[in-house]
């Protein structure tokens, strides 16, 4: 699939630059698109004299910087929907789960946004909460475009490092993805484990 993509972007010439961009709001907004594996092609390109390396950084983080605003006005949108109708569930999610993500967004929320790129397929749900949580919107999305713009500089880097081959560069980027997302599923597993003890937990006396 890579090596498909590759020759696509290849024979788009300057084009090609626009697919990155796309690639990198999609994996915003659509999850399970592979968005990293097409940017890292965006490292291969610059590294080989493909494309200006400017060029890449700046259409990388503009491009997820745009899927980071999508999902924060689908968050504002989604806590509008529950100002007017409060008793209602949207989207599977309740009022008081809602409030939950709000208060958890007003003390972590400024820490996940600046590493949310680095946090595959999670990254997009943290603007939608940021959205929910009504922070303002310049300031999430600038946190977002720091982080993208450390995700992108570290993507050329590890291009420059590994000399432009394709392979090596896929093979890092899958490693730190796996990496990445077992530890956010042990750290999922901790917090419902903390939280089930909690409602285990006896009620202290009068």
């Amino acid at each position: 699939m890579v090596e498909y993509i590759d020759q696509l972007i290849s024979a788009l010439g300057p084009l090609g630059l626009l697919v990155l961009g796309l690639a990198a709001m999609l994996e915003y907004v659509v999850p399970p698109f592979p968005g990293d594996t097409i940017t890292l092609l965006g490292g291969v390109y610059a590294v080989r004299g493909s494309q200006p390396w400017v060029l890449v950084f700046l259409v990388v983080t503009v491009g997820s910087v745009v899927g980071a605003a999508i999902n924060y006005a689908v968050g504002h949108w989604l806590a509008k929907r529950f100002d007017a109708h409060p008793e209602r569930s949207f989207l599977g999610i309740t009022h008081a789960r809602l409030e939950q993500v709000q208060a958890r967004m007003r003390v972590n929320g400024p820490w996940l946004l600046l590493v949310n790129r680095f946090l595959p397929g999670i990254r997009g749900l943290i603007f939608v909460a940021a959205g929910a949580s009504r922070m303002p919107r310049f300031n999430a999305l600038a946190l977002g475009a720091v982080s993208a713009m450390a995700h992108t500089g570290l993507v050329l880097g590890l291009g420059a490092a590994v000399g432009g081959n394709l392979e090596r560069l896929t093979a890092l980027v899958t490693r730190y993805q796996y990496a990445v997302v077992g530890l956010v599923v042990i750290g999922a597993i901790g917090v419902g484990i903390r939280m089930l003890a909690r409602r285990r937990a006896p009620a202290p006396g009068p």
